[in-house]
């Protein structure tokens, strides 16, 4: 520290006196030299002023100098902006974050007190000697971080390794961590604490009938012989709207016994959908261990309906969450004079078919009434003011087009946080059937029906035609000599997907492979895939039974298909003695 002398400056208009004469003021050289030793310390002082007026750094780290892995979490939103330090609070760092900008985030500190920038803590002055730097004793407060010595000083850092040992933990932010050491980590990275919590115990016994009102405090485990119960939802998905740069998540709690796997997508009007499964990341969207979509540094394109699929052995279940990502005011083009959104003015503009015109070279991503959906969804609007089917926002598509009551039977089987249960009956839209459900007692929605009966009386199956009878694009040894393979197998396992699906077969008898080598690598098991198919009026029909299949089928880049004409029946011993002697005279040679 410099140490300025303040006795000069004690009064603004000093008079020096000569020591052996102390009534006569000093005069001449000696008041020469006072004025030397004036200037002197006016330099010194302004020398000390302008050191400390370059001190601008706030005390403490920022995350990733700790640990070049911990970067600034991208729920700061990127929105709090700074160029250095005294942009932030006292307690704040100016740093990286994930948009390549920088964020006012908590500084990390290395212990009680605070840590400086180049490395060196408290310490005895600038002559100290230097010590070896340990651990020993340090003691880090923020859960979940270890001390580590980092440029000769110890430091405390967030864990960035976990073990890969399950035990899933319930914690006091409403998630579920793969281990104790996830939520250690979560809450260093967040600089909260994070407190485990009893995890929510659902019933997963026959839907059938309510839950006792004395059911025990402790569960006891349920054992494998349960009835299984299809997924349902635990709280109804709801819109979000954020601004530009923002980061927004959508948790998909769904319960069913067994376990439902959780699998997300984005509506779109590409034929293929992208699936998004847990522990990936695509792009700046990320799907949790937990089945929890995360997205980050949302833009405009990300505006759209993300769609969560839960599946198990009991059913399946689809749930639509839709997200608007908005511009700021500043530059958000509905508060242009020139671009007016409007309304539709009546119902029947609702039903106008969506307006993909290029009218200008500004493209931005808006909503529209899908009338043969009965729900909103998103479309790349070319500019083209003239198109009434079009709106900036999800409810305000919603609030002008879809009236009350529409779009009940869409929705998803909701339970409620209540635990006063009885048996529901919801209409499941991709099974097409009504499903009973544990339902308890409060946050449900309209897709709630005491019976089965008022279930299918409310949402009923369209009307339509029965299904007519698969037709095979040919007779028995024609479809064998066309096909790449030919087998016999029990169908152990059918996945119904929207409008595709697998089968998974246990082979009994491989009679034709062409390109897959089954008997040569002894294959015990083939999966099958169906591109395509109406599950309402399924071709080939497949369904679960005990008696083996005849399966014929092409290879498309080693994986085997069947289509709607492909040819699969029930395995007669007549069928079998006609193929085995054809495959023996080598008929299909002769053809």
């Amino acid at each position: 520290m410099c140490e300025i002398p303040l006795r000069p400056l004690e009064d603004k208009h000093p008079v020096w006196h000569s020591a052996t004469c102390p009534n006569k003021p000093l005069t001449g050289w000696t008041h020469a030299c006072f004025l030397v030793l004036l200037v002197g310390d006016f330099l010194e002082f302004s020398l000390c002023a302008s050191v400390a007026g370059s001190r601008v750094e706030h005390e403490g780290f920022c995350p990733n100098k700790l640990n070049s892995n911990l970067w600034v979490d991208a729920q700061s939103t990127c929105e709090r902006e700074c160029s250095v330090d005294e942009d932030c609070a006292d307690f704040e760092k100016c740093c990286t974050n994930v948009c390549g900008l920088n964020s006012c985030v908590a500084a990390r500190f290395s212990d009680g007190t605070p840590a400086q920038p180049d490395g060196t803590g408290g310490g005895n002055g600038d002559g100290a000697p230097a010590s070896t730097a340990t651990c020993e004793g340090f003691i880090c407060s923020q859960q979940g971080a270890t001390c580590d010595i980092w440029d000769g000083q110890p430091v405390c850092k967030c864990r960035d390794r976990c073990e890969k040992e399950p035990n899933f933990t319930c914690a006091s932010d409403g998630l579920t961590y793969f281990n104790r050491c996830y939520m250690d980590a979560e809450a260093c990275i967040r600089g909260v604490t994070l407190t485990v919590i009893p995890c929510r115990f659902y019933l997963a016994g026959p839907h059938t009938s309510p839950i006792p009102q004395d059911t025990t405090v402790n569960p006891t485990p349920t054992s494998s012989q349960e009835d299984p119960m299809p997924p349902t939802l635990y709280s109804n998905p709801h819109h979000q709207s954020i601004y530009v740069g923002g980061t927004v998540s959508f948790h998909c709690d769904v319960i069913g016994a067994p376990r439902p796997d959780v699998t997300w997508e984005k509506q779109s009007d590409r034929r293929e959908r992208l699936v998004m499964k847990p522990d990936q990341m695509y792009g700046n969207v990320v799907i949790t261990n937990i089945g929890q979509l995360v997205v980050y540094n949302a833009q405009v394109w990300d505006t759209g309906i993300y769609t969560c699929i839960a599946r198990n052995s009991a059913g399946v279940l689809r749930a639509d969450y839709p997200l608007s990502v908005i511009r700021r005011a500043d530059d958000d083009f509905s508060e242009d004079p020139e671009m007016p959104m409007g309304r539709p003015f009546s119902p029947a503009d609702c039903l106008a078919e969506v307006d993909l015109r290029v009218c200008s070279g500004e493209q931005h991503v808006d909503w529209f009434y899908d009338s043969k959906l009965g729900s909103c969804v998103t479309f790349n609007n070319g500019g083209c003011d003239d198109s009434r089917n079009r709106f900036e926002t999800y409810e305000e598509c919603k609030a002008s087009c879809q009236r009350e009551g529409m779009g009940v039977c869409a929705l998803p089987a909701v339970q409620g946080p209540c635990k006063n249960w009885e048996a529901r009956w919801a209409w499941n839209s991709l099974m097409k059937q009504c499903q009973a459900f544990a339902y308890g007692g409060c946050h449900g929605n309209d897709n709630n029906f005491h019976t089965k009966k008022e279930c299918e009386a409310n949402c009923p199956q369209a009307k339509r035609r029965p299904c007519r009878t698969c037709r095979m694009r040919g007779k028995m040894m024609p479809s064998l000599c066309r096909s790449d393979f030919a087998i016999i197998g029990r169908l152990t396992e059918l996945v119904e997907d929207l409008d595709s699906g697998l089968a998974r077969f246990s082979l009994e008898e491989v009679l034709r492979d062409e390109k897959m080598g089954l008997t040569f690598f002894s294959t015990k098991n083939l999966e099958v895939t169906i591109p395509k198919i109406d599950w309402s009026c399924p071709c080939p029909n497949i369904t679960i039974e005990e008696n083996p299949l005849l399966v014929m089928g092409t290879v498309q880049d080693g994986m085997a298909i069947i289509q709607s004409d492909s040819y699969v029946k029930a395995i007669t011993e007549r069928r079998l003695k006609k193929l085995r002697d054809a495959i023996n005279k080598k008929s299909c040679e002769a053809l």
